[in-house]
């Protein structure tokens, strides 16, 4: 397969690429829209959705048409298999674009979250809180908790309230459970494969 070189504007006076508008849409939304969808049918509608997703990221048309081109390769390739094609939306990266990578998602916030998660998590089983400060103590510029549980949700991973015993008084707990093969097939859908 051949990919052909897509050139961003460059400035006329000092050749620096053009930065174009246009809103970036949350890769939150667009994560937890891929992972929710039950049929193929639903994943062929959602093709506007995704062609505006790529277009907020890579700012140009001819990306939105190479990934549009791409994605009705996926649905051949993969015969309609629909774990494999969103797996592969989810890691979708553009090889017209060395030096950023190319990458559609990669280099949002959420990305130290759920690359955190998958080096240093076979299974989980703690609270939030216990989960949160971890994870605050081992990344640079943590995101805040509604965030982190935002972008676990997306990915997948529903924090629960549980009422816990402790010394003769009950309390609640936002608590945080996957045994490890519901969390590694939640990482490896999602494109975050093994340790």
């Amino acid at each position: 397969m051949e990919t052909q070189t897509i050139n961003k504007p460059e400035c006329q006076t000092c050749g620096r690429k053009v930065p174009t508008s246009g809103a970036r849409l949350s890769s939150i939304e667009f994560r937890r829209k891929i992972n929710s969808m039950k049929s193929i049918e639903e994943l062929a509608e959602c093709k506007d959705y995704f062609a505006q997703f790529v277009k907020s990221r890579f700012r140009l048309k001819e990306y939105v048409a190479e990934f549009l081109r791409r994605l009705e390769d996926q649905f051949i390739i993969n015969d309609s298999n629909m774990d494999a094609i969103k797996t592969w939306i989810l890691d979708y990266k553009d090889n017209s674009e060395p030096e950023s990578k190319g990458m559609l998602l990669g280099k949002d916030p959420e990305s130290p979250l759920y690359e955190f998660l998958r080096l240093n998590y076979t299974e989980i089983d703690e609270t939030f809180q216990e989960f949160y400060d971890n994870y605050a103590q081992n990344v640079d510029n943590p995101l805040n908790k509604n965030h982190v549980s935002r972008a676990l949700n997306a990915l997948g991973i529903k924090p629960i309230m549980k009422k816990i015993k402790s010394e003769d008084k009950t309390k609640c707990v936002i608590v945080i459970y996957k045994p490890p093969t519901e969390l590694s097939e939640i990482l490896r859908k999602n494109g975050y494969y093994g340790h």
